[in-house]
């Protein structure tokens, strides 16, 4: 399990433009540090579990959000011990065969709140033993951080350039282009994650020496190398991540602070 930041605006850092151009305009509808947090989670067995996407709201909007997702509201967008509680009671505890609550184990970082008491008491009541990854080892020992989270991203930006392309837009009084709606953003999360084979997933937890067989006849994917091209940033490639596990001992508010965009303002409530 792995929470991830997106922005409203996907926008790649590479164009095609001819050789010399001093000024390079990119068409955005100019909200790419409105951001909200996605939620992945899958099993060694290649099934994934559905995304729980959270919105910067102060309350649930009054939309029809596809099927396959779990939408939670936040104030500032983010994952905390209520998310990390709807998160347990929603999707990993409603996985297949969650209901029977057969001893399982949880894989995740040091985020704080996967850490508090009341997420331990919650853990232990639906039979799950949790492996917490030390700082500094996600890009390491994580399957969604070293296999998935890049091809994942990667097919939210295809879509939505094909939206700014070809896709439904509305504006403003003032003409300028609303963002994308926020059940279209669903659709992208949910089409981006399902486009993620089984067989991928499989590689991913045995690529982090998670579910390899103990005769040690899988332990040659440890050592694999991805024949990948390099990850494309993007402007929330490079800004502050609050879920990055190197912040574990940093105060929240000095996060809440940093993460604060210039155009945030204390009643937005989203788009």
């Amino acid at each position: 399990m792995d929470e991830t930041p997106m922005n409203f605006d996907m926008v790649g850092n590479r164009t095609v433009h001819p050789k010399g151009a001093k000024t390079i305009l990119i068409k955005t509808t100019g909200h790419e540090k409105s951001s909200f947090t996605v939620v992945l989670a899958c099993r060694a067995d290649g099934a994934k579990l559905r995304p729980m996407i959270i919105f910067k709201r102060k309350t649930m909007p009054k939309l029809k959000f596809p099927v396959g997702c779990f939408v939670h509201v936040h104030e500032k967008g983010w994952m905390d011990e209520e998310g990390v509680k709807l998160w347990l009671d929603n999707v990993w505890s409603r996985r297949p065969g969650g209901l029977i609550q057969k001893r399982s184990l949880l894989v995740w970082d040091m985020f704080r709140a996967h850490l508090t008491p009341s997420t331990k008491q919650r853990l232990a009541r639906i039979n799950t033993d949790a492996a917490v990854i030390p700082a500094g080892l996600t890009s390491l020992v994580q399957p969604l951080d070293v296999c998935l989270n890049k091809p994942f991203k990667d097919r939210i930006r295809e879509q939505w350039n094909e939206w700014m392309v070809s896709g439904e837009k509305s504006f403003t009084k003032g003409g300028n282009m609303r963002a994308p709606q926020l059940d279209v953003l669903c659709k992208f999360v949910i089409k981006a994650w399902n486009d993620i084979d089984a067989e991928t997933v499989i590689k991913s937890f045995k690529k982090c020496g998670i579910s390899n067989s103990l005769d040690g006849m899988e332990d040659d994917y440890l050592w694999q190398d991805e024949e990948k091209p390099e990850a494309e940033t993007t402007p929330s490639d490079t800004e502050l991540d609050p879920y990055d596990d190197c912040l574990t001992n940093v105060p929240q508010d000095v996060i809440d602070l940093l993460m604060i965009s210039d155009d945030e303002q204390e009643d937005f409530e989203g788009f």
